[in-house]
């Protein structure tokens, strides 16, 4: 198991067009963040924190820079910003605050997966898999909101569970095409190699991205 999964999350989102200009730099800073914790780099980090609180304050003073809902988007920025400083019990805190004014399935699902995602990360399994089903509920077709949901169940011992969340997902055939979320989680996340011997349906699918890129290679 992977027991410090706070230093392999990066921020990303599924549309940059979505971003004012002062969520894009916070999201950028916060993956400086993330990145200067991975390495142990303190001074790095003191100096990236420094600008995410200007940042997060002209967020602040602007209502969320023009958000439609600057009730939702205050706190989910913040919240954002202290789980890329490795404050994520703060970060658990704060967008609970946020889910309370999530008004859309995007908001909740934004919202809901992130709690889920942090507490999998403060091993509260249990908690994370009540938010990942709220998240589920608002878009049961979001690949990251099922990988939240498949590592609560795994890491609260529901192995059954995380491989029917696996198994959904053998079912789509086009979620392995190369740049979707689902391939760049099988190549990319190592957090996943540690689940893989114990369940059948994500074995099953790292043997169906290997074959189809087999393929690939075959056809060039």
């Amino acid at each position: 198991m992977n027991n410090d999964r706070s230093k392999n999350t990066i921020v990303t989102t599924d549309d940059p067009r979505r971003l004012s200009p002062i969520e894009a730099a916070i999201m950028d800073w916060c993956n400086l963040a993330h990145a200067a914790r991975t390495r142990g780099d303190q001074d790095a980090l003191a100096e990236i924190s420094s600008e995410l609180n200007t940042l997060i304050r002209k967020y602040d003073e602007t209502d969320g820079d023009g958000h439609a809902n600057p009730a939702w988007a205050r706190p989910n920025q913040r919240a954002l910003a202290l789980s890329a400083r490795g404050k994520i019990e703060e970060a658990v805190e704060v967008e609970m605050i946020a889910a309370k004014y999530a008004d859309t399935d995007r908001r909740k699902e934004v919202s809901f997966g992130n709690i889920a995602d942090r507490l999998v990360r403060l091993d509260r399994a249990e908690e994370a898999i009540e938010w990942f089903l709220k998240a589920w509920d608002a878009a049961p077709a979001s690949v990251p909101v099922m990988m939240t949901g498949a590592r609560a169940f795994f890491d609260a011992g529901h192995s059954d569970d995380a491989n029917e969340v696996f198994a959904a997902l053998g079912n789509l055939e086009d979620l392995l095409e190369p740049g979707t979320d689902l391939y760049s989680y099988l190549r990319f996340d190592d957090s996943l190699l540690d689940m893989a011997p114990h369940l059948p349906a994500l074995d099953a699918l790292y043997r169906k991205l290997a074959s189809s890129m087999h393929d690939a290679e075959g056809e060039k």
